[in-house]
């Protein structure tokens, strides 16, 4: 439940996000137990968890447990060093973040983050990136090519080598009018075979609540989409998932001691 990795501004800048409507990126901080929210994230949170789903701080991390074992899988068994997170959020005071993770197997691996609420890129480049093995850049998932071209991508990332691309949090704030099938077949058509994709989508077939958590979030700046099984392969077409497939964020490669529980459907595939 990042941020939607989306601009609006003028001339393709990307405006500051309201304070006065809760925001993704905002949210998902303060789900993560961070301190880099407002008061209307911290509103629209506590009025989930005390009215129709207490146990949401645990669903969202559990998303974010996901994406941990998930870059592990990449650069530790598939043995990528390569890492472009796009709609990466604010950075993790209290849990660790991707080139923290990726580095802590294979220190020379390269990561570039993206977002569209340039607060969370700010943060990034100010407490997490080096410019060097580690940047970010403000960005906008519907325009995908503009990603893959900017200059630090390529300054950073050698797209003749397998990159790993992280869609975490991100599609369940794409609605269909945004065309997310062909955002991600776009992606992977700009990145070399032997790439992988990360993604999660949250869905009502994993927990009818979904269907009202999505009616709270339209009050926000970032609704959300909640869509099925099939509709996430849909989207992830021409990726081809690694074992154990379209799973319950929980049930891709639990680690020991994982005690939370999801309402995503996690996958983890690779361009052939």
């Amino acid at each position: 439940m990042s941020d939607n990795g989306m601009a609006d501004g003028p001339h393709g800048t990307s405006p500051l996000p309201d304070p006065t409507a809760p925001h993704a990126s905002r949210t998902y901080d303060y789900h993560l137990g961070g301190g880099d929210h407002l008061g209307p994230d911290r509103a629209l949170v506590d009025e989930v968890e005390s009215t129709f789903m207490p146990d949401v701080k645990m669903r969202v991390r559990a998303q974010r447990l996901f994406l941990e074992r998930a870059v592990r899988y990449l650069v530790e068994e598939a043995g990528l060093r390569q890492i472009l997170d796009i709609g990466c959020g604010l950075p993790q005071r209290r849990m660790p973040n991707v080139h923290e993770i990726a580095h802590g197997i294979a220190p020379g691996t390269r990561v570039v983050y993206v977002d569209a609420n340039p607060v969370a890129v700010a943060h990034m480049q100010a407490l997490q990136t080096d410019g060097d093995l580690t940047v970010a850049f403000t960005g906008d998932v519907r325009r995908p090519e503009q990603i893959l071209g900017h200059p630090q991508a390529r300054a950073v990332l050698d797209f003749d080598r397998p990159v790993g691309v992280l869609m975490v949090g991100l599609l369940h704030f794409l609605p269909e009018a945004t065309a997310p099938a062909d955002l991600v077949a776009r992606i992977r058509r700009g990145v070399p075979p032997g790439s992988h994709l990360v993604a999660s989508q949250v869905s009502a077939e994993l927990d009818p609540r979904v269907h009202r958590l999505t009616e709270v979030w339209a009050r926000g700046a970032t609704p959300m989409v909640q869509r099925g099984r099939a509709e996430l392969e849909r989207i992830i077409d021409g990726w081809e998932p690694v074992d154990p497939g379209v799973v319950v964020a929980h049930e891709w490669r639990p680690a020991g001691g994982d005690r939370t529980e999801g309402n995503a459907y996690t996958v983890v595939a690779v361009r052939p």
